[in-house]
């Protein structure tokens, strides 16, 4: 069964408060996610690499989670990102797709 967000915001409406704030933000920061997959897959394409290549991108990636908390401590280079969640959720989407390959892969096994 596939769920809409307006599915799963429903359900969330009728729960209690404290599940209600949490489960709101849980919604955004997978709909950030996915909108940046997508956006991953339309400029590079339906990416797959080995492991080895795939964790030195996410490297890169929570490299740049790395220099945008640094910021927040007026740490680092006026060149560094500096948006802590936009990389967060690049982190998130990087391994995201790595989930997928390792699903997909997982499937054609069996």
């Amino acid at each position: 069964m596939t769920m809409t967000r307006k599915d799963l915001e429903s359900i969330v409406e009728s729960g209690p408060e404290s599940i209600q704030k949490f489960a709101h933000l849980l919604l955004q920061v997978n709909e950030d996610v996915l909108n940046e997959r997508l956006r991953q897959n339309e400029k590079w394409g339906h990416q797959r690499h080995d492991l080895g290549t795939w964790l030195m991108i996410l490297i890169e990636e929570v490299g740049e989670s790395a220099q945008a908390m640094q910021v927040k401590k007026g740490w680092g280079k006026p060149t560094d990102a500096s948006n802590l969640y936009e990389e967060l959720i690049h982190v998130s989407a990087v391994a995201s797709a790595i989930a997928e390959q390792v699903l997909e892969e997982s499937r054609k096994r069996k």
